[in-house]
């Protein structure tokens, strides 16, 4: 069966499944948009200074640059790694709804892909805080505490989820060890 005959299989077996599928694509588009454009306006603003004040919807880091360009750029690359691993989750998100069946749920390559997802939802907490401490101890060096747009919010969140979601790879785990032994034994 070729990816075409899949999909539309999909579409008329798991009609649900697709829609949030749809929903989760459009949710990733906007995180590799919001990414992309940090990371451009981020390599702008190191030959143009004056782009440093609204990198992203109010993200204002032009006290960091104007104060130590290396600094500036550690700033930047953790706010960009935090927006690359919040699209990867739904990225794998997206895998996960693309190969889960609901008839034979259970599945190593899901199982794999959920563990990921725990994984990832937790190293973007512990980024996030980081990124805080970071942002942190450069205001007690600038005496500015940088408009940051929600870019540093959600760590415990994150790692909450992440923590559940590893929970749920580790049921997903057994269960694919069940199904296997009852295909076995049938």
């Amino acid at each position: 069966m070729n990816f075409k005959e899949k999909w539309v299989n999909k579409w008329e077996t798991q009609p649900v499944l697709m829609l949030l599928t749809i929903v989760i694509w459009s949710i990733f588009i906007g995180l590799c948009i919001k990414g992309g454009t940090l990371l451009f306006t981020s390599v702008y603003s190191l030959f143009s200074p004056s782009v440093a004040k609204d990198l992203y919807k109010g993200l204002d880091l032009s006290v960091i640059r104007e104060w130590h360009t290396g600094y500036y750029i550690v700033a930047v690359s953790l706010l960009i790694g935090i927006s690359a691993s919040k699209a990867y989750i739904f990225f794998l998100v997206i895998r996960v709804f693309l190969k889960i069946d609901l008839v034979h749920p259970f599945s190593k390559e899901v199982s794999i892909l959920i563990s990921k997802i725990g994984k990832v939802t937790v190293q973007v907490g512990v980024l996030i805080i980081v990124a805080m401490a970071y942002f942190r101890w450069l205001s007690s060096d600038t005496s500015h505490w940088p408009t940051t747009g929600g870019f540093l919010s959600g760590s415990f969140e994150f790692l909450i989820m992440g923590a559940v979601i590893y929970a749920i790879a580790m049921v997903f785990k057994r269960g694919v060890e069940i199904q296997s032994e009852n295909e076995l034994t049938v």
